[in-house]
């Protein structure tokens, strides 16, 4: 069973990701914010982050870049959720290192995929 955080400031976006990730499996963790996500990454292994760009503090492609400088944090799987779809987020969201751009609303059928995709034995190599 793999450890997914889910990192979002608004709560219905989190219950929404925890249903859909829990029904393939998985254990879920939950942050409000980039600090409160820290917190979990000091004390939790995780496999995967969803990651929202826009919340209050840092936002998550700042948070996206320093997991990835970090050697104990840079095989996590990074989802990056955005309400924005447009080439320039698309790009910010790819240079800070996340694996996949994601614009919500999210459905099941592809967070599935998704979690099959970043969570296969083949992605961990």
């Amino acid at each position: 069973m793999s450890t997914v955080l889910v990192v979002d400031d608004e709560p219905g976006i989190r219950q929404i990701l925890r249903e859909f990730i829990e029904q393939e499996g998985h254990r879920v963790l939950e942050a409000a914010d980039a600090t409160f996500a820290r917190r979990v990454l000091a004390q939790e292994q995780v496999d995967l982050m969803f990651l929202d760009v826009l919340m209050p503090g840092e936002s998550g492609t700042s948070l996206c870049q320093s997991l990835k400088d970090d050697p104990d944090c840079r095989n996590i799987k990074v989802i990056l959720l955005t309400g924005y779809d447009g080439e320039r987020s698309w790009q910010k969201g790819l240079r800070c290192g996340a694996d996949i751009f994601l614009v919500k609303p999210v459905n099941r059928q592809r967070i599935k995929v998704l979690l099959e995709e970043l969570l296969s034995p083949e992605s961990q190599a």
